[in-house]
């Protein structure tokens, strides 16, 4: 990165962003705002809490990057996925891969291997996710999302080298309470969703929360072959949560989800390096896309206060089932060609693939009251996780006619890869945290995890059974001075550790991946002004990487190949700003900036001095809420949001093919009573498009697939609360 060049490009996009969001909410801010931000008002501020580090504190007490996100924010930004609150934090990015359960995540740097664990733990009601396939899904009643931002191994353990999001769901309530949410938009899209709380008793000790959604949309990029949209969805999920308190110190928690949808996807386009950013250019595949996905999830958590602490037991079981097939060249293009020795160049053919995954997770804590000048918490942790993995290639044998999956035989397919991926997984765990004086606390946590993995093909098992262990002590340690009751300053040193495992059986590919091991160094301040109205945050950040993982698409093999980066080394900042400038208008605003490159790759010394694939520049997000009493019962409310993403390259294949910096700009406007809210939304309102995912195909040479990003959407959504 061209440290001057990026920070001046940050500067000026910056100022456009904040014009933009001045000129959206000046579709509802009374003339005479501009008059009470200036105005000395006595403003109530609520501290934020967190429990990122395993209790509860305030935000700018705790000596890690941590952007938080509670139940209003999340409504008036309308967060309901990953990717929402990731175009919101510094350093954290998701692009949409060719099928729904496998969202790229990038954060600080760090990538998620389309074969392995991504970059950071994600954590729902003190259960960790097994899998990238329980990510990316639909965010519905939640109370707070936590995002801690460096590598996080010693508290959540293996796989979270680049941070931990701690997802809290909302408690089940003694009153009963509800909320019912519906929207329509264009791409004929609605969803309609409910939830209900209340006791089950009259002694107000069993409680529940059940809920759930349906979502619908015809899509908005087209396939023009088939003459209808290639990124339509129909998904269901149900939710349920029954809460217990068994005895005066003990209480059991019963959670439960299950989701289904099916999906269009892998709506690539055939493009040149010239034509990369050209999207004029439509899908014509002839083959219709469809991803079947079904997710389990249940989990039990007990909890028993003793003397000394607060001891958890949790257990999960986790399954996800997903089949899709698709038009495996992309293309409606029925040519066959052949080289001069008689070499399949080309041919149209279809994909199909099956994807079950099965989790089984056990984890216990006890943790030791906050009255005291030393608090600890010690955990101990098991997963048993099975991934069978098959894809069958099909001859498309007319490469020109509509078709899907059920117009295709068993004896249409040509090729078979299979693979059986099983890990036993095992860590335990120790924490402190230490008031050396009333300024300064130090914290100290060190966790050993242990994998053992397995993998092979189950129709030749004998040939293709490898097995593998995989084990790391991650340490953790931070200083934090309280030089003032309004500044935080802290430093410190984590490891992070991802675990290593087994390519998809096939010729010429390396079976075996090594395991990830990075250090992380991070030192920052944390300070409030202006009587607790402004908050202003920032972090330094370096992290050096060994055996840095990444995929890459074989295209003589058909098969995802992890690779291993020698060394990597990233360097990079953080700014987060929050200001409550009156008791009705605030604004946010986050920077991140990240310098990444390739020290060494003794596999492809050619990328040696590159930045890391797939990892932006720079992103960063202004935005602004306003509300204003109308009468007694209704407020007109409004917000605007700006993100920026910088320049970042997709394929270690293609380096020099090179994103532009995409800006994407959200609107909305509505009313708002105790009971009612209804507003009306745009985003990506200036209709950017950009590239999600592209890759080399083809001949190599000119032929790249791209995927898109998803055009402008709106509509109108109407809440009920009762």
């Amino acid at each position: 990165m061209e440290g001057l060049s990026v920070k001046t490009t940050l500067v000026a996009n910056f100022s456009k962003s904040i014009l933009a969001c001045a000129v959206s909410l000046s579709l509802s801010l009374p003339a005479y705002a501009s008059d009470a931000i200036a105005t000395e008002t006595e403003v109530d501020v609520e501290r934020i809490t967190v429990t990122a580090r395993g209790r509860t504190e305030t935000l700018q007490s705790v000596p890690d990057s941590v952007t938080v996100f509670d139940a209003d924010l999340i409504e008036s930004a309308r967060i309901s996925n990953f990717r929402d609150f990731a175009n919101l934090t510094p350093n954290l990015s998701a692009l949409d891969n060719f099928r729904p359960g496998l969202a790229r995540i990038t954060v600080r740097g760090l990538i998620t291997p389309q074969v392995g664990d991504p970059p950071l733990a994600f954590v729902v009601d003190g259960v960790t996710a097994p899998d990238l396939e329980f990510i990316n899904q639909d965010l519905v009643d939640i109370e707070r999302i936590e995002v801690m931002r460096g590598a996080q191994g010693a508290l959540y353990g293996r796989g979270a080298v680049g941070g931990a999001v701690i997802v809290t769901t909302q408690h089940p309530t003694e009153a009963l309470e509800g909320k019912i949410k519906g929207s329509v938009g264009n791409g004929s899209s609605y969803e309609l969703n409910g939830v209900v709380s209340g006791s089950l008793n009259d002694a107000d000790t069993a409680f529940f929360r059940v809920g759930g959604y349906t979502k619908n949309t015809d899509g908005l990029i087209d396939n023009k072959f088939l003459d209808e949209e290639a990124d339509h969805l129909d998904e269901q999920s149900t939710f349920g949560q029954l809460q217990f308190d068994l005895f005066e110190s003990t209480s059991l928690a019963l959670r439960g989800r299950y989701t289904t949808s099916e999906a269009g996807f892998a709506y690539y386009q055939g493009v040149t390096e010239d034509t990369k950013e050209n999207f004029n250019i439509d899908v014509s595949q002839n083959i219709r896309n469809l991803d079947e996905r079904d997710v389990y999830e249940v989990s039990a958590k007990l909890s028993q206060d003793y003397e000394l602490g607060t001891l958890e037991v949790i257990t999960a079981y986790s399954n996800s089932e997903n089949e899709h097939f698709y038009d495996g060249d992309y293309s409606a293009d029925p040519t066959v060609e052949f080289d001069d020795d008689g070499y399949l160049l080309r041919a149209p053919f279809g994909t199909e693939g099956l994807f079950d995954v099965e989790s089984v997770t056990v984890e216990t804590r006890f943790t030791s009251y906050d009255d005291e000048s030393l608090r600890w918490a010690v955990s101990a942790f098991y997963q048993d996780k099975e991934r069978d993995n098959t894809i069958n290639f099909f001859d498309d044998l007319l490469g020109d006619v509509p078709l899907t999956r059920k117009d295709f035989s068993d004896d249409l397919i040509y090729l078979t890869i299979a693979d059986k991926n099983s890990s036993e997984a095992w860590a335990i765990a120790g924490q402190i945290n230490y008031d050396i004086t009333q300024q300064l606390e130090l914290t100290a946590a060190l966790r050993y995890d242990h994998d053992s993995r397995e993998s092979y093909d189950p129709n030749y098992k004998q040939d293709t059974f490898a097995d593998e262990d995989y084990s790391q002590w991650q340490p953790k340690v931070s200083l934090a001075y309280q030089l003032s009751d309004d500044l935080l300053l802290y430093t410190g040193y984590s490891k992070g550790f991802r675990s290593g495992g087994f390519n998809e059986p096939a010729e010429g590919i390396s079976r075996t991946f090594e395991k990830e091991v990075s250090d992380s160094y991070e030192a920052g301040f944390k300070s409030t002004w202006l009587d607790d109205r402004l908050t202003v945050n920032g972090a330094l950040f370096a992290i050096d990487q060994s055996d840095a993982q990444i995929t890459q698409f074989n295209v003589d093999t058909f098969t995802l190949e992890n690779l291993a980066i020698d060394d990597v080394e990233t360097r990079g900042l953080e700014l987060e700003m929050a200001l409550q400038a009156t008791e009705n208008l605030d604004f946010r605003f986050g920077a991140g900036i990240v310098d990444s490159e390739i020290k060494r790759f003794n596999d492809r010394p050619e990328l040696e001095g590159e930045s890391q694939v797939w990892v932006p520049e720079y992103n960063y997000s202004a935005s602004v809420n306003h509300h204003y009493e109308l009468n007694a019962g209704w407020s007109l409310i409004s917000r605007a949001d700006v993100q920026v993403e910088g320049p970042k390259y997709y394929d270690i294949e293609m380096p020099s093919v090179e994103s532009s910096t995409y800006t994407f700009v959200n609107a909305g406007v509505g009313l708002r009573s105790d009971e009612w809210l209804v507003q009306v939304y745009i985003d990506n309102l200036t209709d950017e498009r950009g590239i999600e995912d592209i890759f080399l195909y083809g001949d190599g040479v000119t032929e790249l697939a791209r995927q898109p990003n998803k055009p402008r959407s709106y509509g109108v959504e109407v809440v009920y609360n009762f």
